[in-house]
């Protein structure tokens, strides 16, 4: 099998390849009658548009591996608006079509971030390693088309290369900037909505609790229910008493 590698000139992925099948990369822009030989084409790291020629000719054996978790921040600088917009975070295996990462997906996986020391530069690495290990897993269903391909859902969100500039300011240690420094304020009533998100999986818990707590030992449950529900009570009339207090 002869694959045309577009994009990165040295990574794990391409070696891989390169170690199993006829791997050809380049990172110059292309045109249908050069690469008609090829049986597949795998995108990563590409600069150029595809067109539509190429992308009609090979149908459903042209792929790009891009940093995000699609539809969420198709276009330019994945990683970053992400954060900014903070949008889920991942990494997308998906078939080429004549959008801009608009094509069905192969693969993807969500990634979450939680370390505050945690910075744009890390963040890129770590997600470029882990949709590189994607394609590496599942190589073989991808090239033998077992996966089945779905379209994405929703709209998502989109950026254009130059959208990052106004945004220059906030990169004070360019790259390795933190990722806790870039990110939107959250509004008021979307701390809200976490704390409902929170507190109803928590309503989950503590129902799995009682349940169990009934089911072993119903007896001595209900005396903690009981004492419960009368501790309740007196805060009850405590709020009562201070809402009276003005």
């Amino acid at each position: 099998m002869k694959i045309l590698f577009l994009g990165y000139d040295d990574c794990k992925l391409l070696s891989f390849l390169k170690s199993k099948y006829d791997v050809i990369q380049t990172d110059e822009k292309i045109k249908l009658q050069e690469v008609v030989k090829f049986d597949w084409i795998i995108s990563f790291g590409y600069r150029y548009i595809i067109t539509e020629d190429i992308v009609k000719y090979f149908n459903d054996s042209i792929v790009n591996l891009h940093i995000s978790y699609l539809p969420y921040n198709k276009g330019a600088h994945p990683n970053f608006w992400s954060f900014r917009d903070r949008t889920p975070k991942g990494v997308t295996i998906h078939q080429i079509d004549k959008g801009l990462d608009t094509g069905d997906i192969i693969l993807q996986k969500e990634v979450i971030f939680e370390k505050e020391h945690d910075t744009l530069k890390s963040t890129y690495e770590f997600l470029i390693e882990e949709i590189q290990n994607l394609f590496i897993e599942n190589y073989k269903s991808i090239f033998d088309k077992t996966i089945n391909r779905y379209h994405q859902v929703g709209k998502g969100t989109f950026h254009h290369g130059k959208e990052i500039e106004k945004y220059k300011h906030l990169l004070t240690e360019s790259w390795n900037t933190k990722i806790t420094k870039i990110m939107k304020k959250k509004l008021d009533l979307e701390i809200i909505d976490e704390i409902q998100k929170i507190r109803s999986r928590n309503n989950v818990n503590w129902m799995d609790i009682l349940r169990l707590a009934f089911k072993h030992s119903p007896d001595e449950a209900r005396e903690i229910v009981n004492r419960i529900n009368e501790d309740d009570g007196e805060i009850s009339n405590l709020l009562k008493q201070l809402s009276n207090n003005g």
